[in-house]
């Protein structure tokens, strides 16, 4: 897959920006094009095997967070949005990573 150097791959909050490049990495092998924060899911032409795809592509990322891609999936179909599915997948790994510190 392609290096991703995108402005969504560049404004994550915390340093996680390995989330961000691997869910825009995923979007693009999948999709077929690099995202922007709003970026649409259905309007690209998503589905829910688009989804499942981008999500387990992307919770590569992060092994160690239990069901990142479950939450990546579920808000792919629920939110759409590229920047709204990152900011929960962050959201996920800060929570997650913050309850075992």
């Amino acid at each position: 897959m392609a290096d991703v150097d995108t402005s969504a791959t560049q404004q994550s909050p915390s340093g996680l920006d390995g989330l961000a490049a691997s869910l825009a990495q995923a979007w693009h092998g999948v999709l077929g094009f690099l995202p922007e924060e709003d970026s649409d899911f259905y309007e690209a032409g998503g589905t829910s095997m688009d989804a499942a795809r981008i999500a387990s592509l992307a919770a590569e990322s992060a092994p160690d967070i239990e069901d990142l891609d479950v939450t990546l999936m579920t808000a792919l179909l629920n939110e759409a949005r590229f920047g709204d599915v990152r900011r929960l997948g962050l959201e996920s790994i800060g929570r997650t990573r913050g309850s075992s510190a």
